[in-house]
């Protein structure tokens, strides 16, 4: 971006100068919604729980980004996670 400039003392112009600034992009790192707590009764699987990624510095999806874990293995092996 470049502007020009002139200062004035109220009797004279001084001569224009030309201001150059340059805006350099940042890698802002992707978001990630928040998932509320869950809980299920023994024995019935859990549905779907959802969330949103969004990366604004990319127009191509964070899915593939994802990695999964688990906590407590015993509980829920991370095998039975899916994405």
């Amino acid at each position: 971006m470049t502007f020009i400039r002139q200062g004035y003392d109220g009797a004279a112009y001084s001569t224009n100068s030309t201001v150059t600034i340059t805006i350099n992009p940042v890698n802002d790192g992707p978001t990630i919604s928040d998932v509320t707590d869950q809980s299920t009764n023994e024995d019935t699987a859990k549905n779907n729980v959802a969330f949103t990624i969004n990366d604004i510095d990319s127009s191509l999806t964070c899915a593939s980004s994802v990695s999964k874990a688990s906590s407590n293995t015993t509980l829920l092996p991370t095998a039975n996670i899916t994405i």
